[in-house]
Order: structure tokens, then C-alpha cells, then sequence
């Protein structure tokens, strides 16, 4: 694989090309080990672990047949200074479908699990929702909305902490994830996402670089109408799952157009979902994700404000 000259996204692109695990539990084709760089909170990010599950499912399957689904949870924290090793299990191989199922382990703890389909390309009537794609991609930078809303809530997290992202983000009408007492914004959010440098010609790749992104953003709109956000230091936040939808082939080294919403948060779980739009309109992939998003006890929760989706 040729890399980029971009270190933040070349090291993602080495942790993306994994290695037969080293394990003596696990020896043969279907076994592949994977690391995590250093996480300032003590936990491997997720769409990390989901990306490189992709690549694990992804390297046991034709090239010709190509990943249409995944459907993935979260079941542990992982510990970025322990190696991953994720285990694929052939489920199917059918005349046009494939099936694969991933567990990823440290030690004898599994802390991920993800089945993925696979097919091969069919012509066929087809159809989408359309929305209207904005002509220049614009908005806050990611990182600096993150910077803005650790200042407001005292400064926790510095430049040095957060370091690059592999994948550029821009926000439209800023990031917001403190609320700081106020919230009643609509549970929406619209993004764009571009890997920061070219990427070699793999869709496989860009899918899972996508999966790696979506990750970021993806319960983000789900706090817009709460009095307080994923931020606080009073409120508890977690990915529990994630499923993907590729309806086809794109490239995250040009932009893509995400649009978000939260139709509900009850239980102290958030549902969060997304449409990836090509700067051209094509609608290329979709994304939900439930997440843990609780108050700690004695924080004071406020009233709940009912948000109609526009």
C-alpha cells in the first residue's frame, strides 16, 4: 500500500493493514491482530476497532463481492496498550451473498463483535432521497469545536490531547456538545467529511474509513435539545452499537456530506442517524448508532423537551 506523506493519516492507514495475530490461541488465515495509538482517556476509539474489524472481514472475502452492511457492538472499553485480535468466522459464502462474523478480544475479554455482509454488484432499478448538497464545503473544524467546548467547561482538554484527525471534519453552524444550560436546538446536525490526504484505490478502504469517521459525529445532534451535552462532566457517554449501509462506491479523500438526526433519547440511550451524500447528491451510504448518554447521579436532570424533526 502506498502511503501518504500525512502522518496522522499514514499511522491510521498502517493500523488499517493488519497482521496475522501472533497469538498461539489463534493460528491460521482468519486471525489478524491489530493496535491502537495512545488515548489521552485510557480507551481505544471505536470506529477504530470497527474499522479494523471491516478490514479483518474484508480480507477473507473476493474482492469482487462487495460489503453492503455492518452491524456492529460495542461490549467492553479497550485498553490501547494491549494489541487487538479479531477472529473471522466464514459464516457463508452463497452464489451472491457472503456473511462474516467478527469478534475482537484482548486477552480473554471480548470487547467487540460485528457480522458484515457482502455481494456481488447487481444492476437494478434504483431510487434515494435526495437532499440538497451545498456547493462548498464549509462549517467549523472539528477540532476546534472540541477545543471551544473544553475552554467553556474550563479547559480539560488542550491542543496537545486531541493532536490531528485522519479525516477532516467541518460542521455546519458550529460543534456543539456542552449546551452550557440552554440546549432547545433542533436534534440535527449536518457535517462534512474528507480524509486528509489521497487514499489509494481500494473501496474496501474507503469504507472502512468512513465507518472509522462516522463514529465522531454520529449522536452528536442527539443533546442539541438538552440543557447540557456529551462534554459535561456530568454526563456519561458511550458508543453500545453501530450498523453501516453502502449502497456504493465512494471516495473519502473527496467530500462527503452527512447529514444527522436523533429521533429519540429515552432510557438514557440516544438513537443517532446519518445519510452520506457525494458532493454530486449521490446518497452513498447510511448509519445509525445508539448511544449511552446519562446523567450522573445527583447532576440535576432537567425538564424533557420534546424537539419536532423538520
Amino acid at each position: 500500500m502506498l502511503l501518504p506523506e500525512d502522518e496522522t493519516l499514514r499511522d491510521l492507514l498502517s493500523r488499517l493493514d493488519l497482521e496475522p495475530t501472533t497469538s498461539s490461541r489463534h493460528v491460521g488465515d482468519d486471525f489478524f491482530e491489530g493496535t491502537s495509538p495512545p488515548a489521552g482517556n485510557g480507551r481505544i476509539y471505536g470506529g477504530l476497532v470497527f474499522a479494523q474489524s471491516m478490514r479483518a472481514a474484508q480480507a477473507t472475502v473476493e474482492p469482487e463481492r462487495v460489503a453492503h452492511s455492518a452491524h456492529a457492538y460495542f461490549l467492553r472499553p479497550g485498553d490501547p496498550e494491549q494489541p487487538i485480535e479479531y477472529a473471522v468466522d466464514r459464516i457463508r459464502d452463497g452464489g451472491t451473498f457472503t456473511t462474516r462474523r467478527v469478534v475482537a478480544h484482548q486477552g480473554e475479554r471480548a470487547i467487540f463483535n460485528l457480522s458484515m455482509s457482502f455481494q456481488v454488484p447487481e444492476e437494478a432499478p434504483s431510487r434515494q432521497v435526495d437532499v440538497d448538497v451545498p456547493g462548498e464545503p464549509k462549517g467549523e473544524e472539528y477540532e476546534e469545536g472540541i477545543l471551544r467546548g473544553s475552554a467553556a467547561l474550563g479547559g480539560q482538554i488542550t491542543r496537545e490531547q486531541l493532536g490531528s484527525l485522519p479525516v477532516q471534519i467541518l460542521v455546519e453552524d458550529g460543534l456543539d456538545m456542552t449546551a452550557n444550560g440552554e440546549g432547545g436546538r433542533e436534534p440535527e446536525l449536518r457535517a462534512w467529511f474528507r480524509a486528509i490526504a489521497p487514499l489509494p484505490d481500494d473501496p474496501a478502504l474507503h469504507q472502512a474509513m468512513l465507518a472509522y469517521a462516522s463514529d465522531q459525529t454520529i449522536v452528536v445532534a442527539a443533546q442539541h435539545p438538552m440543557p447540557w451535552g456529551i462534554m459535561d462532566p456530568d454526563t456519561q457517554s458511550a458508543s453500545l452499537d453501530h450498523a453501516m449501509w453502502f449502497h456504493e462506491d465512494f471516495r473519502i479523500d473527496d467530500w462527503i456530506y452527512a447529514v444527522h438526526d436523533s429521533p429519540v433519547l429515552k432510557g438514557s440511550r440516544a438513537l443517532g442517524r446519518v445519510l452520506f451524500y457525494t458532493r454530486d447528491g449521490r446518497l452513498v451510504a447510511s448509519a445509525v448508532q445508539e448511544g449511552l448518554m446519562r446523567r450522573r447521579e445527583g447532576a440535576g436532570i432537567r425538564l424533557r423537551r420534546r424537539s419536532k424533526l423538520r
